[in-house]
């Protein structure tokens, strides 16, 4: 429980155009709720603020992620997308009511007696302050794991300041001491290595015997990791998750399962995934090109620039047993793949895709499923969800009327 300053708030900024090129993970959810590093954004400036947290987001979002801020007098309105680092939240505490924290690009933050500013009069109402930090932010979808590692550093330290780890059984094989375990985490037989980055592992989660974690390395709550599981640097898996087999430099957002063997890798898994077993994903192409990635907002392929990203799953979306996910794919919101060839490097949100057809996902049918699924997992959906995922599937009609124009 935080016992929270009531005349502050902080406002997560993202009602804009660019928060659609972090579809399809920004599609179900506000860019401040999105998870990198252990935390997710909003949790990371409560932690630190010590104060609510809200959304300014798109108007479909705001029935689940309500814009909520009767109880203040200032506003410390944060571009959305903007990660938290030391020297940048010290830059933040010092900001007074009525300036704005710039960058040689863009804004960056503004204290503000309102809720809501324009933005187009920033330089009239606002005195700009000029930012001396190295700014880092989420602005594609391979941010998400690039930038993954700094800011599992960042959130281990918030985590664990002032706070002791504890103390692990005889039976776990341990190589160095930059280690986090929660009361209640349930660890035997494991091998865990940080001799060259942290391992956090959070409350009531499980390492099975004859793991192996090599930090950068963060485990949530809940999660299960299975025996023969190889967990490598810069990876992160949210709560409820399961997983197995090889993972590296990926993060799985919660209640998703990787449950069996096959390679994953420079990733990012949506909420209440399913990767079948057997499959894997490539993340390097075999002539060394830079991948291209399918971009929401501009309805095309995007060069990253990068040699290595593998597979961005939307919530939801599901592949079949023994899937070969090329370089650098981007399945929607909501799909179900099953195919016995590569999966196309863009499969749009509520596909319905087999070797026999492709087809949408029924939204009753979608829906009748997670009721299943709630009834085995006990995790729920509420109807403010259900139209985020109502609101998705009208856009798919957009889409799907771009798709002819796409090089797939």
């Amino acid at each position: 429980m935080y016992i929270y300053f009531m005349s502050l708030t902080i406002v997560l900024f993202d009602n804009a155009h660019w928060r659609r090129r972090l579809f399809p993970f920004a599609s179900t959810r506000p860019v401040g709720n999105i998870r990198i590093g252990i935390c997710t954004l909003n949790e990371k400036w409560e932690r630190v603020f010590k104060c609510p947290v809200t959304y300014n987001t798109s108007p479909y979002l705001r029935g689940l992620f309500p814009f909520n801020y009767q109880s203040s007098e200032e506003f410390l309105i944060i571009k959305a997308n903007i990660l938290p680092s030391e020297p940048l939240i010290n830059e933040l505490r010092k900001l007074k009511l009525g300036e704005v924290l710039v960058d040689e690009t863009s804004w960056i933050a503004i204290k503000s007696s309102q809720p809501e500013v324009d933005l187009n009069g920033l330089h009239y109402e606002f005195s700009p302050i000029r930012t001396s930090c190295t700014i880092q932010s989420l602005n594609f979808l391979e941010d998400i794991f690039l930038k993954n590692k700094p800011q599992l550093l960042f959130d281990y330290q918030l985590l664990t300041e002032g706070r002791k780890s504890s103390l692990l059984s005889e039976s776990n094989t341990v190589y160095g001491s930059w280690l986090f375990v929660e009361e209640g985490a349930q660890i035997e037989g494991a091998s865990l290595n940080s001799l060259e980055g942290p391992i956090y592992i959070a409350k009531d989660a499980i390492v099975e015997e004859g793991t192996y974690l090599k930090g950068y390395v963060s485990i949530g709550e809940r999660v299960r990791v299975k025996t023969g599981a190889r967990l490598y640097g810069n990876t992160s898996i949210g709560p409820g998750s399961t997983i197995c087999g090889e993972v590296n430099n990926t993060v799985v957002w919660g209640n998703s399962s990787k449950g069996h063997e096959g390679y994953l890798g420079c990733s990012v898994i949506g909420e209440g995934c399913n990767i079948g077993a057997g499959s894997s994903n490539s993340n390097l192409k075999n002539n060394w090109n830079t991948v291209k990635l399918f971009d929401y907002e501009d309805l095309s392929f995007r060069d990253t620039n990068e040699l290595k990203c593998g597979l961005f799953m939307g919530d939801y979306a599901m592949c079949g047993i023994n899937s070969s996910i090329s370089t650098g794919s981007v399945i929607g919101v909501a799909a179900q793949v099953a195919i016995s060839n590569f999966i196309p490097k863009f499969v749009s949100d509520f596909s319905w895709l087999t070797d026999e057809k492709s087809d949408i996902y029924t939204f009753e049918k979608f829906i009748e499923m997670l009721e299943r699924r709630r009834a085995i997992t006990d995790t729920f959906m509420n109807e403010n969800q259900a139209s985020i995922f109502k609101h998705i599937f009208e856009d798919v009609k957009y889409l799907l009327e771009k798709k002819s124009n796409l090089n797939i």
